[in-house]
């Protein structure tokens, strides 16, 4: 009796997020995505490159190596510009990421999916401290669930296996930015050259890793974006027989 009242209020829970909705392709939105993203890992690419010479740099000068004062000052106004770059590039890669997310999960529910939680945490979910470590995974579980162009016209099991590339993907993003702040801690507690050439390799390690998880969420979008208007092509063709 217990089972069933419990199996009862979560589908009512299911049910009480399902809202009528038409299918919109993502085509569009996965494009501005995919570009914005494009922009994040070129500079990720060049902040590597970045990095490495920063970090040969300040080996050198703990080292008692030869260096010019030209070289250092060209070494900080190098990083600054990049930094900056980074964060206007994040800024608008997020922007439109969420926006292409914020649609596919929109799309749940007229693909004949369920939703655990309201559309609107497809946003706000990045954004809550603590929480953002694992509720986007958890929504981008379910849009990968009900986008299944094979899935018989019933709500998806929990059980149904997920595509490897959604756990890498989210474990770069975890990663890069965990070893991002490690490093930008580490810049403002030991501003030392030995404390710099510390916190420039945990930046050169961060980029390397961001450019993977730029280049992953490129592939979940494009799939994703895929299986979506293939699922909806399906059912339309159902309906209309």
């Amino acid at each position: 009796m217990r089972r069933s009242s419990e199996r009862s209020g979560s589908d009512s829970r299911r049910r009480r997020y399902k809202t009528s909705v038409e299918f919109r392709p993502l085509s569009q939105r996965a494009t501005g995505a995919i570009i914005a993203l494009v922009a994040v890992a070129v500079l990720d690419v060049v902040a590597v490159w970045a990095d490495w010479a920063r970090y040969d740099l300040l080996g050198r000068i703990v080292n008692g190596g030869s260096y010019t004062l030209a070289e250092a000052t060209t070494s900080d106004n190098r990083q600054s510009a990049i930094a900056l770059l980074q964060i206007l590039a994040l800024i608008f890669g997020a922007f439109f990421f969420i926006r292409w997310f914020l649609q596919a999960y929109r799309n749940v529910d007229a693909l004949g999916g369920t939703r655990d939680f309201t559309e609107k945490w497809a946003g706000w979910a990045w954004f809550v401290p603590i929480l953002s470590l694992w509720r986007p995974k958890q929504i981008a579980n379910e849009i990968w669930r009900a986008s299944d162009p094979d899935r018989p016209d019933q709500a998806p099991s929990k059980s149904t296996p997920l595509w490897g590339v959604l756990a890498l993907w989210w474990a770069c993003w975890i990663v890069s930015n965990f070893i991002s702040q490690i490093g930008a801690r580490m810049a403002f507690h030991n501003d030392t050259a030995d404390g710099l050439r510390h916190s420039t390799a945990a930046y050169l390690i961060g980029d390397a890793i961001d450019i993977a998880a730029a280049v992953l969420a490129i592939v979940v979008i494009l799939r994703i974006t895929a299986r979506q208007e293939e699922r909806a092509a399906k059912r339309a063709l159902s309906v209309a027989a």
